[in-house]
């Protein structure tokens, strides 16, 4: 790959913010205008993007929205960062060290974390304390013990006839290197977890990174670029670019001092990501949409209400793994709808603020005017509804009703349904019925995506299922979410993997040494 050496002094301007008049917003997080980190300094904008609560529709903050040359001075400090900076030649546990620290700053402000992730997601708050939390800190800490496990240069045996020769011996080793200059491009859905299942690992490999995360959620990358420069990371290895519009996303994904992409959100935007990238031949790291299913095997009947209810508290839905395609045995389906639409018909939809609030908004209007569109045209194609079907009723008056949509249960005769074949992303489920199990595996595997999958039953039989289904991680009978198990996604919902050893190694690359005496 070429691109021009990077030396001297850092070309940022001076911070800047806008001059008009300071919007009035809500909550702790107005003063953050310099939110994007640069080469180790914190910038503003001339431009603002406001940022606005979901559940109300009122603007929280309005932060500094960094220009196109901002973008471009990042990728340049990343990239003499990594060439020239101490960074990727400090040993791998100093690099630990340092990345605990920004963890340690994390978990210091969680109740910060906390509303923040209930501010800018809408997600209601005993959800947001430990999925959008508490979970991602604790998985945090845990991956850089992981990481500090993992051998830097491992032996690679080669048959003695090519080891030892006349007069010399040959000792053949794999070494794991950094790659390089890492562009992290996250959705809104759950920000901190994202952000930092590509931040840390590229960071404990080596590399530098510049984080883009989603203009709907940014709130969350702010505190990321604190923690590192409260843990001494040296300018350039952590950038946070925030922006309101697409260009320096698409800077990060073509710039020629970018080696990796690695990026979460739609198919759509993955296959663009892949485009741009390809012709500088960066590696490609894209976690994608889903239509997860959940087959329910005959015994296991009794767990489909549960089952759907999970995936309307899951934060409406608003999760690429979201099981939001149910199977159940034919001669079982009416019952099992009735029990899911009495168990979804029990939620309270309202204000994430509210304890007793379990389904929040949805993101935003158009992507629940979006949801409305898809229910609307499988029900006028002969989808039964069984629960929901609109915008919830009661809603308190400070609320913004346009931002929110019932939980919802599809009735489905087939598969040919958009809602069955599409990622709605939101509190709407799918229900269709099998004749026997070899029709539930085709029904199963007949789709575009295959991120995830759980199959429920007698825990043998379950299994045998389960080897036969398409999908990057298959649960039986209960998921998994752990540091130490990787996930990812076949077919169209992506490719590469996060978490575990894959995800480390992802952001490496390998060397074979063979050194002779």
């Amino acid at each position: 790959m070429f691109y021009p050496q990077i030396d001297g002094e850092s070309p940022l301007p001076a911070s800047r913010v806008a001059e008009t008049e300071p919007m009035v917003t809500t909550g702790p997080w107005t003063t953050i205008e310099e939110i994007s980190l640069v080469d180790g300094r914190f910038l503003g904008g001339s431009d603002r993007l406001v940022v606005s609560n979901p559940a109300t529709g009122q603007p929280i903050a309005a932060v500094g929205s960094l220009p196109h040359a901002d973008v471009e001075h990042a990728v340049v400090a990343a990239r003499r960062a990594f060439d020239h900076g101490p960074w990727p030649r400090l040993a791998p546990r100093e690099r630990a060290a340092a990345v605990l620290g920004m963890v340690e700053h994390l978990e210091s402000i969680e109740e910060r974390l906390v509303d923040t992730a209930v501010a800018e997601t809408g997600c209601p708050r005993a959800v947001a304390a430990i999925a959008q939390v508490r979970m991602p800190l604790r998985q945090a800490r845990e991956l850089v013990n992981l990481f500090s496990a993992l051998p830097e240069i491992v032996p690679n045996p080669v048959p003695l006839t090519e080891a030892v020769g006349p007069g010399r011996v040959t000792l053949s080793s794999i070494r794991h290197e950094p790659i390089g200059v890492v562009a992290a491009i996250s959705a809104y859905n759950f920000p901190l977890y994202l952000n930092l299942w590509k931040t840390l690992p590229a960071l404990l490999a080596g590399n530098t990174v510049i984080l883009r995360p989603s203009p709907l959620t940014p709130l969350t990358a702010f505190y990321i670029g604190e923690a590192a420069v409260a843990a001494g990371l040296p300018p350039g290895a952590v950038n946070v670019v925030v922006e309101a519009g697409i260009n320096g996303a698409h800077l990060m994904t073509t710039h020629p001092a970018v080696d990796v992409v690695s990026f979460t959100g739609s198919t759509a935007v993955g296959r663009t990501i892949a485009t741009q990238a390809a012709p500088t031949l960066k590696r490609v790291l894209l976690e994608l949409g889903g239509k997860s299913v959940g087959l329910y095997l005959p015994e296991a009947i009794h767990r489909v209400a549960e089952g759907i209810r999970q995936v309307m508290v899951n934060h409406a839905g608003q999760a690429c793994v979201a099981q939001t395609r149910v199977l159940v045995p034919r001669t079982h389906k009416q019952e099992a709808l009735a029990a899911a639409a009495a168990a979804v018909d029990r939620l309270t939809v309202g204000d994430p603020d509210d304890p007793a609030v379990t389904v929040g908004p949805i993101i935003s209007a158009a992507q629940a005017q979006r949801i409305a569109g898809i229910v609307d045209e499988a029900r006028a194609a002969g989808a039964s509804v069984v629960a929901g079907g609109g915008r919830p009723t009661g809603l308190a008056a400070h609320l913004a009703a346009e931002n929110f949509y019932a939980p919802t249960i599809l009735d489905c005769p087939d598969q040919s349904f958009a809602a069955v074949r599409e990622e709605i992303f939101g509190p709407v489920v799918c229900v269709l019925g099998y004749d026997d199990v070899a029709e539930a595996i085709e029904l199963a595997n007949d789709s575009t995506y295959a991120l995830s999958a759980g199959v429920y039953g007698d825990p043998r039989a379950a299994l045998d299922v389960a080897e036969r289904l398409q999908a990057g991680t298959v649960a039986v009978n209960q998921g998994l979410a752990s540091t130490y198990a990787s996930s990812g996604g076949w077919k169209q919902s992506g490719a590469g993997r996060e978490r575990g050893v894959e995800g480390l190694r992802a952001f490496q690359r390998i060397k074979h040494l063979a050194v002779s005496a």
